[in-house]
């Protein structure tokens, strides 16, 4: 089955189509993991995705790819319309990581740190010296 669709779709396309794909998968894990963290998933909107945002991408996307080796033109209109679509879920994705992982913090095993310089003390606090009485109040003579 699978040397029947490489033959009918060429490498670079089946490849670009297997990427968008991942992208729509991606977007689809992160959007339940975002639901399940915010309490709010809920199972009977999973049909709803599937309609509104798999079957309008995928469905038109494999029709082009299909046809893609037939017309270059084709092709051509595949392979803008997958960059397209690459950026759109490319943001999504990177939106609901954001949302995701708000708040937390993501400490770095690695530390870097230049061994030539050497911590600075602090500079020594010294206590304010009392000022000689001034007399205001002295009249002036003249």
């Amino acid at each position: 089955m699978l040397s029947f669709i490489q033959s009918l779709i060429a490498t670079n396309v089946l490849i670009t189509l297997e990427t968008v794909l991942g992208l729509i998968f991606a977007y689809f894990i992160f959007g339940v993991l975002l639901s399940l963290r915010n309490s709010n998933f809920n199972f009977s909107k999973l049909p709803q995705f599937v309609e509104t945002s798999l079957v309008p991408y995928i469905g038109g996307l494999l029709v082009l790819a299909l046809f893609s080796n037939a017309n270059v033109e084709l092709g051509a209109l595949f392979f803008t319309i997958a960059a397209t679509i690459t950026a759109k879920f490319l943001a999504d994705i990177v939106t609901k990581a954001g949302q995701l992982f708000n708040g937390l913090q993501i400490q770095s095993p690695v530390t870097v740190a230049k061994a030539d310089v050497l911590p600075q003390p602090a500079p020594a606090q010294q206590e304010p010296v009392a000022q000689p009485a001034v007399n205001v109040s002295a009249e002036v003579t003249q």
